[in-house]
C-alpha cells in the first residue's frame, strides 16, 4: 500500500496537467468548433479541396465523415488519443524506471516485500490515475454530447465510443511498462512517452494515406475508433483483439522481467 500511495502521489500532478489539458482540448473542439464547423460547410470544404489527399488523410480529415458528431468526434479523437498515450506512456514509464534512474533500486528490492507486489503495486498505482482521467472524461463527453441536442438514445454508444481513450492508454501504458523495465538506462522518461505517442501518429498517418489494414495491426492509435462505435455499436473485433494481446503479452513479460532480473548494487 506504501508504494502504491507514493506512486500515486509522486505523479498526480503531472497526470492533472496532462488530465486537464485533454478535457480541455475536448471542451473547446466540441463545444465550439464542432458548431462552427456546421455552420461553415461550404468554407470549410473549400478550404480542405486545395489540400492534397495525403495530407488531408495523414491528420485524419474525411470531409464526408466531418460535418456530423460521429465524424468530428472521431476526427478530434486523433489527436485526444495522442496526448492520452503520451500520458499512459509517461506515467507508466516513471513508475517502473524511477528507482532505476536514481540508482537506488537495489535499496527498494531489499525491503521484505516480493518483486510481484512491488510490480502489482506500480502497475495499479499507474492504472488508478487513467482510471480516475476516463471517469471524468466520460462524464465530460455526456455533458457536452447533451448541450449540442445530439439524439439521447445514442449516449450509450456515446459512453462506450468515450471509452477508446482508456483502451488506447492502456495499450500505451503496457508498452511503456515494457520499455521501463526491459531498458538499461532512461535519461528522459517525457522524451521517451512522446517519442512513443508520436510514433503512434506516424504510423496512424500511414495507414491512413497507404489504405493498408494490415499496417493498421501496428498502429495502436487505431485499434479503437469511437466512429466504429457509433456506426455499429462496438468495436471492430481483429483489432480489438491484438490490443488485448499486446496489453497481455507486454504485461506477463514485464513481470517476468521484473522478478527474475539479478539487480547488482549500485
Amino acid at each position: 500500500m506504501n508504494i502504491f500511495l507514493y506512486e500515486v502521489k509522486s505523479q498526480i500532478r503531472t497526470s492533472v496537467i496532462w488530465a486537464a489539458s485533454i478535457f480541455f482540448i475536448f471542451v473547446i473542439f466540441m463545444s465550439s468548433m464542432f458548431n462552427i464547423f456546421m455552420q461553415s460547410q461550404d468554407a470549410v470544404i473549400k478550404a480542405y479541396s486545395g489540400l492534397p489527399p495525403a495530407f488531408s488523410a495523414a491528420f485524419g480529415i474525411v470531409i464526408s465523415q466531418l460535418f456530423t458528431y460521429s465524424g468530428f468526434y472521431q476526427f478530434l479523437n486523433t489527436y485526444i488519443a495522442i496526448i492520452g498515450a503520451i500520458m499512459a506512456s509517461s506515467i507508466s514509464i516513471a513508475a517502473f524506471s524511477r528507482e532505476k534512474r536514481s540508482k537506488c533500486i537495489d535499496f527498494l528490492l531489499a525491503k521484505p516485500v516480493s518483486r510481484g507486489r512491488i510490480f502489482t503495486a506500480k502497475l495499479f498505482s499507474s492504472l488508478s490515475l487513467l482510471l480516475v482521467t476516463n471517469i471524468l472524461f466520460i462524464i465530460i463527453s455526456v455533458i457536452v454530447y447533451n448541450k449540442n441536442a445530439q439524439d439521447p438514445a445514442q449516449t450509450g454508444r456515446l459512453i462506450w465510443a468515450s471509452c477508446s481513450l482508456f483502451l488506447t492508454q492502456l495499450v500505451f501504458m503496457s508498452i511503456g511498462t515494457l520499455y521501463a523495465v526491459f531498458a538499461k538506462k532512461i535519461r528522459s522518461v517525457s522524451g521517451v512517452a512522446t517519442a512513443f505517442g508520436f510514433a503512434g501518429f506516424i504510423i496512424s498517418a500511414l495507414v491512413s494515406m497507404l489504405q493498408e489494414d494490415v499496417i493498421r495491426f501496428i498502429a495502436p492509435l487505431d485499434y479503437f475508433k469511437p466512429m466504429s462505435v457509433f456506426a455499429t455499436g462496438g468495436y471492430e473485433a481483429e483489432y480489438a483483439i491484438t490490443a488485448a494481446l499486446v496489453i497481455l503479452v507486454s504485461f506477463v513479460l514485464s513481470y517476468w522481467k521484473f522478478c527474475k532480473t539479478d539487480t547488482p548494487a549500485v
